[in-house]
């Protein structure tokens, strides 16, 4: 099969694929965030961005808080505002996105300031005693009797079973007039519900819900059910109740469709006062944002119920009371904001039904969708193999130009939201895929050769170098880092006792976990020099540890060995040990070499240093040195310092310390023996020669290197033997 070929059945393959969720309706979460994201950008690019005079909010905010005291206030003031509202600014209609459930047991302060300023005859104990006969319940109830005023509740949704589902007060009449058709369609179904006190409900004939279960996935509030049901009657949000009140209806009239078959229903719209507000499945409606917080005027509650607030603002107005100081938690994340305040999502539906601008999703929304799927995958899949990669990204342009153009003309002028996020990812995927596959098929060749030399090449280097800017920093540089050498004791006399192919072998079953531990601490291999190692950390990534992750690394190579020996083992190859030196520092790294070959490595004192450490390592008869420098980088580790030294070519004496393990995983013999070792070398370097060969003779050697406890032996004696004056406790290496 051609490559063409191959790449037009890929295409087919992956439109196929895109195209499953939306049939299922089961879409990934990640996509269908996209999709809402979308939605987002096309609304926020298409709002009216101006207030709307006709709906006002009567604002509980922080200055009615300081000046009122706090909510909930005693209901004779909420009535006194309502009547404030009616009687002197002459509003329309007023709707409140609070619940009144309990009855109010308060004494009425208020009501006893407004008495105590109208007869002033009464003392304090007439009025203290009056106050036991005031109801503010019945004094909010009197205000909105034979008022337009529709009154906010929520719904309960908390369980299923409605095992503890709240129910308490009472509900406005429903307003769907009964009808088999609803009982087949997926309106959102409440548990209990949490009513107005049945005084006050029983006055008025409106009353609607605030509370959302429709808020996506990603908690945002794009879209509100304008019914619900509960024990199965219908129920109006507080934006369709205050429609129906401005119009003086109690009953909306839903829009029901049905298949050719007549056993599916749907409902596509809410009808009121003969407006058809479009809905989707459940009954919600895209909440119609007009803009940022703001999009109508706020009044001030103490401004309201003081009488100052400005007449033209109120009078004729629709007014919705509601709360946007921080304690009272009515802040909402939407598309405007992600403290957006509740009462303000109303106004908004509000708003839109009033002017018949609802956005929504035509029944035959799914089918569009898939049409331009299929189109998309078709004219991709078809055409992009046969174009050069600028006509096929020129053709790509055109198509989804097209695609936006029809889908922008969809939104602004027919109100449609057509799905836009699933054709864009299968028109981007396709192309970058159809791109890479002919890159692929072209480069094949060469990339099966890189294959076999890449193993060379770390791959931190190699994910460098496809990064935009990496020349510049594979040039020489100075930066700190931590460097490794280890090396393979008695390895000549090993590599004589051994075939070629056993020497082959014996060195990749050693040298592949060194190298996989290395790259998993973030370490870069410099190079193998026989049966050497070479490595280095903090280049050319940066690296802020790199010094721990050397340390941890040599740690683990070493714990390693035991696996290597017992694999060479089970092979007939003879066991190996391994020196390593650790040393961090100031280094010179950057692409270095000839013209005819480069290497990115290491150079410098410190790397030197490194190298020495490793060499000294048999000296002392232990694993791993490392410099002081390296020590005091890592607090986390417990290390034995072993000598003071000058090593060859370095006139500056030298620490050098064996690293034991974690401070935390210190048993109780090795401390014991390392701080007894500690007090050897440091009475060694006092001339307490009997002191030092005291402590010797009660060392470990299962915890303290014999090698290292005979070497100092050694010295003690000799000193003894034949003093110097001139001796600093500093030993010399002649050799490396």
């Amino acid at each position: 099969m051609n490559q063409r070929k191959i790449r037009i059945l890929f295409g087919l393959f992956l439109t196929l694929l895109v195209l499953i969720p939306v049939l299922t309706g089961n879409r990934p979460l990640l996509l269908e965030r996209f999709e809402l994201d979308l939605y987002d950008l096309r609304l926020q690019q298409t709002l009216l961005d101006e207030q709307d005079p006709r709906i006002v909010i009567v604002d509980v905010d922080e200055k009615t808080m300081s000046q009122e005291g706090r909510w909930p206030w005693s209901r004779d003031k909420v009535g006194a505002m309502v009547d404030r509202l009616f009687d002197q600014y002459g509003v329309a209609i007023v709707g409140f996105d609070v619940v009144f459930p309990e009855p109010d047991t308060q004494i009425s302060r208020y009501t006893l300031q407004q008495i105590s300023e109208g007869e002033a005859n009464l003392n304090v104990r007439d009025l203290l005693k009056l106050s036991t006969y005031l109801y503010p319940d019945q004094r909010f109830a009197d205000a909105i009797d034979s008022r337009p005023v529709v009154l906010g509740f929520p719904f309960d949704h908390g369980t299923l079973d409605r095992t503890g589902a709240k129910t308490v007060g009472a509900l406005a009449a429903p307003v769907l007039a009964p009808d088999p058709r609803l009982a087949s369609i997926p309106f959102l179904t409440a548990d209990g519900m949490i009513g107005n006190l049945p005084l006050l409900q029983q006055r008025t004939l409106w009353g609607g819900f605030f509370d959302n279960p429709s808020v996506d996935v990603d908690g945002v509030y794009r879209r509100v059910p304008l019914l619900q049901r509960y024990e199965g009657q219908y129920y109006p949000s507080l934006a369709l109740s205050m429609m129906m009140a401005l119009f003086g209806e109690t009953e909306v009239v839903p829009v029901i469709e049905s298949d050719a078959t007549g056993k599916h229903n749907a409902i596509t719209a809410v009808e009121v006062a003969g407006i058809p507000v479009p809905v989707d499945e459940h009954s919600a409606v895209l909440v119609p944002y007009r803009g940022p917080q703001g999009s109508f005027p706020y009044v001030s509650a103490t401004d309201v119920l003081r009488g100052t607030a400005d007449p033209k603002v109120l009078d004729g107005a629709i007014v919705l009371i509601g709360t946007t100081a921080a304690g009272l938690f009515d802040l909402r994340v939407t598309p405007m904001s992600s403290r957006y305040p509740g009462v303000e999502v109303h106004a908004n539906i509000l708003s839109g039904m009033l002017d018949e601008r609802i956005h929504h999703q035509p029944d035959y929304t799914v089918a569009v969708e898939l049409v331009q799927l299929v189109l998309s995958g078709l004219l991709m899949s078809l055409l992009i193999p046969r174009l050069s990669v600028i006509r096929g990204g020129l053709l790509t342009l055109v198509w989804l130009s097209m695609i936006l153009a029809l889908n922008i003309y969809a939104w602004t002028e027919l109100m449609w939201v057509i799905p836009l996020g699933y054709t864009l990812v299968l028109v981007v995927l396709l192309f970058l895929f159809q791109q890479m596959a002919g890159f692929f098929f072209e480069t094949r060749n060469r990339m099966q050769l890189a294959g076999v030399f890449g193993q060379y090449i770390p791959p931190e280097i190699v994910a460098e170098l496809n990064t935009e800017g990496t020349e510049a920093q594979l040039k020489g540089e100075s930066r700190d880092m931590t460097v490794f050498f280890s090396d393979i004791r008695g390895f000549t006399g090993l590599s004589e006792s051994l075939t070629p192919q056993q020497l082959t072998r014996m060195m990749n079953v050693y040298l592949t976990p060194m190298t996989e531990v290395i790259h998993s601490y973030r370490g870069t291999v410099d190079k193998y020099i026989g049966d050497a190692v070479m490595a280095f950390w903090g280049a050319p990534l940066e690296d802020a540890k790199h010094t721990r992750h050397a340390l941890d690394a040599a740690m683990k190579m070493q714990a390693e060995l035991d696996n290597v020996n017992t694999l060479l083992a089970s092979e007939g190859l003879p066991a190996i040990s391994v020196g390593m030196g650790l040393n961090c520092g100031e280094m010179n790294v950057g692409n270095m070499g000839s013209s005819f070959r480069m290497a990115y490595t290491v150079m410098g004192d410190a790397v030197n240093l490194g190298a020495r450490l490793e060499g000294l390592t048999k000296f002392y008869g232990v694993s791993i040195l490392v410099s002081g420098e390296l020590v005091a980088r890592v607090p986390e580790y417990r290390f034995m310092e072993l000598d003071c030294a000058r090593v060859k070519g370095r006139a500056e004496p030298v620490k050098l310390y064996q690293p034991l393990c974690l401070e935390s995983e210190l048993d109780s013999t090795t401390k014991e023996q390392v701080e007894r070792f500690e007090a050897m070398v440091l009475a060694y370097r006092s001339r307490e020669w009997e002191q030092a060969l005291a402590l010797l003779d009660q060392m470990d050697e299962t915890v303290i290197s014999p090698v290292l406890i005979e070497l100092y032996r050694e010295r003690i004696q000799g000193q003894m033997d034949t003093p110097s004056d001139d001796w600093d406790g500093v030993h010399n290496h002649s050799s490396k």
